[in-house]
């Protein structure tokens, strides 16, 4: 296949075998049974993977920079720009949730400024002041699921990325964690105007979280809409496979 591609703050355009557009803001999901290609698409864009053919063009500020051109460590140029999510999230065991938010900031930067924006960024993921003094200093075993999730998601958000790709990242949570991740990734949106893409194959998670959604079959997009009409298109889908 060929693809392009072009990123416009958080827009994407794809055209060419793939048409796909996601607004700078918005929550978009990808969802497609296993091997439709979904997980690569995103891998491309992220410049996880190279394209044989085409372009890959994100915008960073005012400059615009084609991914399909290897950068360091043969990934995309800006790849760095990018937050990815997946599901085994990284979070150091040994290291209290401060030292895990800090972790990923530049050394010369003051720690007083470091831990305003740690709270920062957590509280853009639906933390109370009070909720996070009580976790700041704590290590990922003393909180909830929940909890290791979001902070898991402002680590990324601390780091001020383009746009953040969930690669099928709730795989293992709990419905009332998944509920818990639907609410901090709308807060953060709300607060930062952050644009995410989430890879899923739980569909209710993508009910619940995405504004839009496409609907991925062998390589190709085969629809895109609303989240709840995707979803009933792949039931129908895999209803007829199973018969």
């Amino acid at each position: 296949y060929k693809y392009y591609y072009t990123f416009d703050r958080g827009l994407i355009k794809a055209v060419d075998d793939i048409s796909l557009e996601v607004y700078e803001g918005e929550i978009f999901g990808i969802v497609g049974v296993s091997g439709s290609g979904k997980t690569s698409l995103a891998h491309m864009i992220c410049g996880l993977k190279t394209c044989t053919r085409g372009k890959i063009l994100i915008r960073k500020n005012d400059e615009w920079i084609d991914m399909s051109i290897p950068g360091p460590r043969n990934r995309g140029r800006i790849t760095k720009d990018i937050g990815i999510l997946h599901q085994e999230y990284a979070i150091y065991p040994h290291r209290t949730v401060l030292q895990n938010m800090t972790g990923t900031i530049r050394e010369s930067i003051p720690e007083e400024l470091k831990t305003k924006k740690a709270y920062d960024a957590l509280k853009a993921v639906n933390f109370t002041d009070a909720e996070i003094d009580n976790i700041l200093y704590k290590f990922p075993d003393q909180i909830s699921e929940g909890e290791r999730h979001r902070v898991a998601i402002a680590r990324i958000l601390i780091q001020e990325p383009i746009i953040v790709f969930f690669d099928e990242a709730t795989g293992t949570a709990d419905p009332l964690t998944r509920m818990e991740i639907v609410k901090s990734i709308k807060k953060s949106r709300e607060v930062l105007n952050q644009t995410y893409v989430i890879i899923s194959h739980d569909i209710g998670f993508v009910n619940n979280a995405c504004d839009r959604a496409a609907l991925m079959r062998d390589g190709h997009i085969i629809t895109i809409g609303d989240p709840k009409e995707v979803v009933e298109t792949l039931k129908t889908y895999q209803e007829k496979v199973m018969t």
